[in-house]
């Protein structure tokens, strides 16, 4: 799906799970969420200062872990159990507000 990013026009897209969609351009790339995926999102601050796109080096951890049974559930992420480990970790470093919400990411052992 040929679609705008805010890192240009995505060249690769990936349905993770309903309304949560990972886009790759030749430079970059993140996680797209719908309007209602953004809506069941905490309020959580990442990189490009809105809650529809989450870049790919560190705040793609949110959604990923906010939705991970979601992602397990629609069986389609590459290397989901070794991604979750990474947006576990990742979160905990780059996004500590989110820690205990809902809960704390050493708790969310799916």
């Amino acid at each position: 799906m040929r679609k705008q990013t805010p890192w240009g026009m995505a060249d690769l897209a990936e349905e993770l799970a309903p309304g949560i969609i990972s886009y790759s351009t030749p430079s970059h790339g993140g996680i797209w969420l719908s309007a209602e995926r953004r809506k069941a999102l905490p309020k959580v601050k990442n990189f490009l200062g809105t809650t529809e796109w989450w870049e790919e080096d560190c705040d793609w951890a949110i959604p990923y872990v906010f939705f991970a049974e979601d992602i397990r559930q629609h069986g389609k992420a590459y290397k989901f159990e070794e991604n979750l480990e990474a947006a576990k970790s990742i979160a905990e470093r780059y996004h500590p507000e989110f820690n205990g919400y809902p809960l704390t990411l050493k708790d969310l052992e799916l």
